[in-house]
């Protein structure tokens, strides 16, 4: 499954490897240095499949961020990366629907198996399978 990704990450470098890693894999990746950059796109932010922010961002927090894009997409999955083992954030994350926090450093693997186990499980919510209700209740018999 190719995707739409967004990257807010404040290091270039480690912003920059990841987008040319899932590029190679087939994906359109978007990066941003600061949170509020990616909201200015908002048309990016509706076509996106997942966004992936790193927690300490020079301009606001990626929590911040979340809550800024969940007004524009209530059902954009995300992932919150921090280096930071403070437990508040971890908290907070946890009242956000479709969202994974995971710790820095992160090996690119883990990055991606994250990103397809949030889509997988975003992908299982009930408003996939309205049709079939439609399907029983037309039926003559």
């Amino acid at each position: 499954m190719l995707l739409n990704i967004i990257i807010v990450e404040d290091s270039e470098e480690l912003c920059e490897g990841w987008q040319d890693i899932l590029t190679l894999d087939g994906h359109h990746v978007h990066c941003f240095l600061h949170g509020r950059d990616a909201l200015e796109n908002r048309a990016l932010i509706m076509q996106a499949d997942v966004l992936v922010t790193d927690y300490y961002l020079p301009d606001i927090n990626g929590l911040t961020l979340v809550s800024m894009v969940r007004k524009v997409r209530t059902d954009l999955p995300i992932i919150l990366l921090t280096g930071t083992r403070d437990p508040a954030i971890q908290e907070s994350l946890r009242q956000v629907e479709n969202a994974m926090f995971l710790s820095k450093p992160i090996r690119i693997e883990q990055l991606e198996r994250s990103i397809r186990e949030l889509i997988a499980a975003s992908s299982k919510a009930p408003s996939a399978e309205p049709d079939k209700v439609d399907r029983t209740r037309s039926s003559p018999y």
